[in-house]
């Protein structure tokens, strides 16, 4: 399915840390569905960070190259053999500038004639002085940046960088699994998910969050703008899905507040996850939001997240505040609350709700546009932020393209 090209097949080394397990639909279709050969290599750990790994590659296209982390720094000696070698006409890495042999790769395959390609969130904002600096000239070495969205895109181009070599990469779950579970879930199962995890309470709307839970989430936010909607005469339910080190205190906050909050811990089922999304009605991200946008969408549930767009990930760019979602000020408790209130009572029905949601995954944010845009960086096209839009067509829910 990928765009025609006169150029051969090329061969691609691609260099991360971790595969992490919500990687897998992109790295399927690069292994299934380019005209050109990727191969993968990176650690079979998460260095203690908790992050699920895949572990379904083909036989023989994941070599393991270990790596030692030393906060914030990473060493991946197994990378500079890859660079130097003769397999591979092409680098992409995980271009991260504080990670010192992701820098010697880059130079080394450089050196070696190598197309150098840096799969990176990009600029969140304009870093001043040496640390920018340092940024900008990791940045440079490469052939072309593959960020996640237009704002990294903006930032750099400020920055005097060529905004035909930084392709805009959408972000993305598995988006086709999740439209299988959504069409097995009955029309009851939405209300009987309520009714099992908040019972007498359950026709209460349920706020939800999926997430890691760390202090910078800022999720005693959202507990504090739940018992700020209680006393307005609002009651919600809170569902936090995740694990991590922040949840003894969110879950003795939440009790010393009087919210009703459910904590499931960490999940890994999509159908579990799946059920208790569709029984939601908005997701809210207090602190900086991410995938969280593209699971809550997939199931027709609007994204509440800050306007701190300095300390955002790209993802917050599909919220469309009026369709999709709202933002309020950022460490605003007066704002958040607020905004939930104004977006809870939204009259837009749960169905037209999944269609604006939906329309963005369909348009950008699957694992199909990724590899297009992936394979177009790898041909050395220029960068064409309308390229997938000028297709027009669209993902259908089948998988195949129309």
């Amino acid at each position: 399915m990928t765009i025609d090209t006169k150029s051969k097949p090329h061969k691609i080394a691609v260099i991360y840390p971790y595969f992490a397990h919500y990687r897998e639909p992109k790295l399927h279709a690069l292994i299934n569905e380019s005209v050109h050969h990727y191969d993968f290599f990176g650690d079979t750990h998460s260095y203690g960070l908790g992050i699920k790994l895949t572990e379904d590659f083909p036989k023989g296209r994941f070599i393991k190259i270990k790596g030692y982390y030393f906060k914030p720094f990473m060493i991946q000696p197994g990378a500079l053999p890859i660079a130097l070698g003769s397999k591979y006409d092409t680098l992409l890495l995980w271009g991260n500038c504080t990670w010192p042999t992701m820098w010697l790769a880059a130079l080394l395959g450089k050196l070696r004639g190598k197309k150098i390609l840096y799969f990176t969130h990009g600029w969140i904002r304009k870093d001043p002085g040496l640390k920018g600096w340092f940024r900008n000239a990791f940045y440079k070495i490469a052939d072309g940046l593959l960020v996640y969205g237009h704002r990294s895109k903006c930032i750099g181009i400020d920055f005097g960088f060529d905004p035909a070599k930084i392709h805009v990469m959408y972000n993305t779950l598995d988006c086709d699994y999740q439209d299988a579970i959504r069409a097995k879930l009955k029309p009851d199962d939405r209300q009987k998910t309520r009714e099992k995890l908040f019972g007498k309470d359950s026709s209460n709307p349920i706020l939800v969050n999926v997430t890691r839970l760390h202090h910078f989430k800022k999720l005693d936010m959202l507990i504090d703008a739940a018992a700020k909607l209680n006393q307005r005469g609002t009651p919600t339910n809170v569902l936090i899905i995740g694990e991590g080190p922040h949840k003894p205190e969110l879950e003795q906050l939440a009790k010393e507040k009087g919210v009703n909050a459910v904590f499931t811990g960490a999940l890994y089922d999509e159908l579990e996850i799946g059920l208790m999304l569709n029984a939601s009605d908005l997701a809210v991200m207090p602190g900086p939001v991410g995938l969280l946008v593209m699971h809550a969408f997939a199931y027709g549930v609007p994204v509440v997240s800050n306007n701190d767009y300095n300390t955002q990930m790209p993802e917050f760019e599909a919220i469309i505040p009026g369709l999709t979602g709202d933002f309020f000020e950022a460490g605003n408790l007066d704002s958040l609350t607020d905004t939930i209130e104004r977006v809870l009572k939204s009259p837009m029905t749960y169905e037209e709700r999944y269609d604006k949601t939906r329309e963005s995954i369909e348009r950008f944010y699957n694992p199909r546009s990724q590899l297009i845009t992936i394979d177009r960086a790898v041909e050395g096209c220029d960068a064409n932020d309308l390229y997938i839009a000028g297709l027009d067509r669209r993902v259908s829910r089948d998988g195949s393209l129309s």
